[in-house]
């Protein structure tokens, strides 16, 4: 099987978390739910607390982003730079204005 997801086909919607407007959407699910391939939207500036109870791989398209975690410098996230966050990391995921990322997650993370 071969997919392609055209930029207007991305389908973002409003994700309901505290302290930071976000959008997602997951147009590849992997088989068996193995893995999901999406974008995350913020679509503001704020602050989200987050624990991720998958393994996560992005890479930021536009914008900037901060992640937070205990015991370890901040790391900043611009465009162009790819990312990973461990199964089980706390996160202060903090945003200054906007941001846009493409995701891999592992196993495949929807609400």
């Amino acid at each position: 099987m071969v997919q392609i997801v055209k930029p207007d086909q991305r389908d973002l919607k409003p994700f309901e978390v505290p302290g930071i407007q976000v959008q997602v959407s997951d147009p590849v699910i992997g088989k068996d739910d193995g893995f999901a391939a999406g974008f995350t939207e913020y679509v503001s500036a704020g602050t989200l607390e987050w624990t991720f109870d998958y393994n996560e791989v992005f890479y930021m398209i536009s914008g900037a982003l901060e992640v937070h975690t205990e015991g370890q410098e901040p790391a900043r996230f611009e465009p162009g730079d790819l990312g990973y966050i461990e199964k089980g990391t706390t996160t202060v995921i903090k945003v200054p204005d906007r941001a846009l990322l493409l995701h891999v997650t592992q196993p495949a993370w929807r609400e």
